[in-house]
């Protein structure tokens, strides 16, 4: 296997934007596809979802529910629908990065997510539709949010990470660099996956085997080795790379010869969006430990006690 070696100093000529992009189709393409998304949503919530989480929650599924009734069963609703999108996402993504020559499965390295920076554009077409339907997905989830996670603590930083997800996507792709682009999803998607199936169990107390303590514990130890493994090791050399790689090439000198303004803009994104995973990390790091000694657990970020009893005043 030919060894990996950083590229030669370039300049911003060498960078061509938009590639394989269609700024009137693709934008239309992605608003119809979170269209669907959110429409699909809703008939399943209606047809399935919704009745079997008010089972598992041991609410009643006829009558009336109170307003935090209410609340936590669109939250368990949620979960089961990001779960199975995280899950097709994640085994198109896969499939994906299983067949390209660049790919770390291949390679053995994620250097190859960056060298040859800017890539070629001949790359890009396997790579569009899941690229567009990521970005269609996150669109779903800030209209999603404002309906569902009003309430949690850390509300205005989950709007905040859908619209950064969304323009690192669209720069990345509008930038040629879209190797990076599904490699973060697909790191990403997996401790998604793993992150909602553990809440749904957590919330199924009308189910008594998902409330054993060894199996709840089981469940927040695999998400937090996964979480640490994927967005914060994986994301955090992916960033460390990227300056290893290509910071000898000027790039990102401000004011340099070779500095090149987008590249600047969308690496310092995809730093933020690493610190924005570390301080969930942390949270989830002390979610686990509380677990492991006290038996207990509370999912501080999405359930908030103080607004949810606020929701309850106001319906009284």
């Amino acid at each position: 296997r030919a060894a990996l070696t950083p590229p030669p100093a370039m300049g911003i000529k060498n960078i061509t934007y938009g590639e394989g992009c269609d700024v009137v189709k693709d934008p239309l393409t992605i608003a119809i596809w979170a269209s669907v998304l959110l429409a699909a949503r809703w008939v399943l919530h209606q047809v399935f979802t919704r009745s079997w989480a008010k089972r598992m929650l041991g609410l009643s599924t006829k009558g009336k529910l109170s307003p935090a009734e209410s609340l936590l069963t669109e939250k368990f609703c949620k979960y089961f629908w990001h779960a199975i999108v995280y899950l097709g996402l994640f085994v198109w993504g896969l499939s994906i990065l299983s067949k390209e020559a660049w790919s770390p499965f291949k390679t053995g390295s994620l250097d190859s997510v960056w060298v040859d920076y800017p890539h070629n554009s001949s790359e890009k077409p396997v790579l569009k539709a899941f690229v567009m339907a990521q970005v269609a997905w996150y669109a779903h989830g800030f209209i999603e949010s404002l309906i569902v996670d009003k309430f949690r603590n850390d509300f205005v930083v989950m709007l905040v990470h859908h619209v950064m997800s969304a323009i690192l996507l669209l720069g990345s792709f509008w930038g040629n660099a879209h190797r990076v682009a599904i490699v973060v999803c697909v790191e990403q998607d997996l401790s998604d996956i793993l992150m909602y199936i553990s809440k749904m169990f957590e919330k199924a107390v009308a189910v008594p085997w998902t409330q054993n303590n060894t199996l709840r514990s089981y469940l927040l130890v695999q998400l937090t080795v996964a979480w640490w493994s994927t967005r914060v090791f994986v994301l955090g050399t992916l960033v460390f790379k990227c300056f290893v790689i290509l910071g000898p090439s000027g790039l990102f000198t401000i004011g340099g010869p070779g500095a090149h303004y987008l590249s600047i803009f969308l690496i310092g994104q995809l730093g933020l969006l690493w610190v924005m995973q570390v301080m969930w990390a942390l949270g989830l790091l002390k979610m686990t430990v509380d677990q492991l000694r006290k038996g207990t657990f509370s999912d501080f970020f999405h359930d908030s006690k103080k607004n949810e009893k606020k929701l309850e005043s106001k319906s009284q």
